[in-house]
């Protein structure tokens, strides 16, 4: 026989209470411990009030009505964490601590409004799903195993002024969704800032700050998106360009990382409109060839979807080869009109368009690579024409 809670007294002591259907309006305060799952149903609203700490042994808190929550923690160890389910904008979690849980907090479908939330210790922070809208704003994802934010299934929810730090894989994560908006959050300490992958994820980021990440943004699997007024310095490498990958990058400062832009595998950027300070190396070439990519791009690919690796996963099925061709297939990848420092420009000034500047890594510096037992022709970058000033409002 289920058991049904009924908590509409306010518990100011700290209380170890088994739960699995709230089915009235309720209010939860002071300290709770819950062993299994606790639901409310739609039609039912459950109210958490400030400073209360609920604690789960087991289980998670699986909402179909509304939540309405602000200034209160939910922790465990290897709990289920928080789920909302089609939850509309009067679903409120405002300065709430999610800690310890496989999915800190799965939002599927629905428009609740997330706004100073803590997601820390998570196996993955925060799930967004389902054709999820809304907005979060002001979160912080700390320390979060797997990824800190997880956007899919053609989630559009809004993010923005967000910190992401010390999240050994991955800061955030958009797969096959195109977010309203993803601007002014703050990617530091990370393996992986931001990784935008699939063809069909084609997001406008801009006005975020990567900062002493492994990799400040990657772009992988036939994404297309913008990047546009973002400040990427002292990461490893910038911006990581892989599998066919076409963004535009525009209008973005690029300062002091070991590698700015790394390009590889058949991908061709628009990269316009830049400013680029003391990167030991501005723009990289790896494994980039047009060559390769008109004789063997396509079979690799069909290969790769086969067993299920490089172009594998959930909905690659769908995309045809088609889809991922690219702009352009001349053996250059256009980077033209933007400003690569003083020193780099007075070196590009002295060697005029057919140089081969020292920050660019590309054929000029490395005829061929070898696959197999053949040779490709490393692709060129065309930086011509530049800059003679700087291009963005950033100061290094």
């Amino acid at each position: 026989m289920r058991l049904r809670l009924f908590l509409v007294l306010m518990l100011l002591w700290t209380s170890s209470v088994q739960a699995q259907v709230i089915d009235r309006d309720s209010r939860w305060q002071g300290v709770l411990t819950f062993t299994e799952k606790v639901l409310v149903p739609a039609g039912v609203t459950l109210r958490v009030a400030s400073g209360s700490h609920v604690l789960f042994d087991g289980g998670g808190l699986e909402v179909v009505g509304r939540l309405i929550a602000e200034q209160s923690e939910f922790s465990g160890d290897n709990w289920d964490g928080v789920t909302l389910l089609n939850c509309d904008a009067t679903t409120r979690l405002h300065e709430v601590t999610i800690r310890g849980a496989k999915t800190g907090l799965l939002v599927k479908g629905g428009a609740p409004q997330l706004e100073k939330l803590t997601l820390q210790g998570n196996q993955v922070g925060l799930e967004l799903r389902g054709k999820a809208t809304g907005s979060l704003s002001s979160a912080r994802f700390v320390d979060n195993a797997k990824v800190g934010l997880f956007i899919k299934d053609e989630s559009s929810t809004r993010v923005t002024d967000s910190l992401f730090r010390d999240n050994p894989k991955y800061g955030a994560y958009i797969y096959r969704s195109q977010p309203a908006q993803f601007a002014n959050n703050r990617f530091e300490l990370n393996g992986t800032g931001l990784m935008i992958a699939y063809h069909g994820t084609d997001p406008l980021v801009e006005n975020n700050l990567f900062i002493n990440n492994e990799t400040a943004i990657q772009v992988d699997r036939a994404a297309r998106p913008v990047l546009r007024g973002n400040r990427l310095n002292d990461n490893r490498t910038g911006l990581y360009l892989y599998r066919r990958s076409d963004p535009v990058v525009q209008a973005n400062l690029f300062n002091g990382n070991q590698v700015a832009i790394l390009v590889a595998y058949s991908s061709y950027p628009r990269i316009e409109e830049n400013d680029f300070v003391e990167n030991p190396l501005a723009i990289k070439l790896e494994y980039q060839s047009s060559t390769w990519e008109q004789t063997k791009g396509a079979s690799a690919r069909s290969d790769e979807l086969a067993s299920q690796t490089a172009f594998g996963g959930q909905g690659m099925r769908t995309v045809s080869e088609e889809q991922r061709q690219a702009r352009q297939l001349d053996g250059t990848i256009a980077a033209g009109n933007n400003w690569w420092g003083e020193p780099g420009t007075a070196e590009l000034d002295r060697g005029g368009a057919s140089g081969n500047p020292s920050f660019i890594h590309d054929g000029k510096d490395q005829a061929t690579f070898r696959e197999g037992d053949k040779d490709y022709p490393l692709d060129r970058v065309d930086f011509s024409p530049w800059s003679h000033k700087p291009l963005t409002e950033f100061s290094p």
